[in-house]
């Protein structure tokens, strides 16, 4: 028998996508945190080590509030999604694109791809969040940015940011 059912699983997603939307719209990522669980486990790995944490209003404010405030204007469109209704996950792919999907020289397009994995809670909410990148793939786009003028300055990379 399903953790959840597949409707809510599917539901739950659609919700997501949509708050991901306004965010992107709206320049303020911190209402992601409401479809989070209060003790949502939510980490990334860097090349100094994982960091975690786990609680909706840390998350709220470090993960997906300071972290995220340089990058106004960037959008992270979902690619691929992966819903496994079974074990109550969804695994998903987005890519990390700067401004007005600005394009290099060579006429590619300037982005990283990214994954996340999340455990669905119930009641709407993510219980974990795990988020996955190429670290030296996206401090690169992030020092290209720089370059071109579409940050002003190189965001500190710190443990509680991206």
């Amino acid at each position: 028998m399903p953790a959840y059912s597949r409707e809510e699983m599917e539901e739950m997603v659609n919700r997501w996508l949509a708050v991901n939307d306004k965010a992107e719209r709206e320049g303020d990522w911190r209402q992601l945190a409401d479809f989070f669980a209060e003790d949502i486990k939510y980490g990334w790995e860097t090349p100094n080590g994982k960091y975690e944490f786990n609680d909706r209003e840390t998350v709220r404010e470090t993960c997906v509030g300071a972290a995220m405030d340089p990058y106004q204007g960037w959008t992270y469109p979902y690619d691929k999604i992966v819903i496994d209704e079974h074990k109550g996950e969804v695994f998903a792919t987005w890519w990390q694109t700067p401004p007005g999907a600005p394009k290099r020289e060579d006429g590619s397009e300037m982005k990283v791809i990214g994954a996340s994995w999340f455990k669905y809670g119930g009641n709407y909410q993510w219980a974990e969040q795990m988020d996955m990148y190429d670290y030296t793939n996206i401090t690169n786009l992030i020092k290209e940015c720089v370059e071109k003028g579409i940050l002003k300055e190189m965001p500190l990379m710190s443990s509680q940011q991206v």
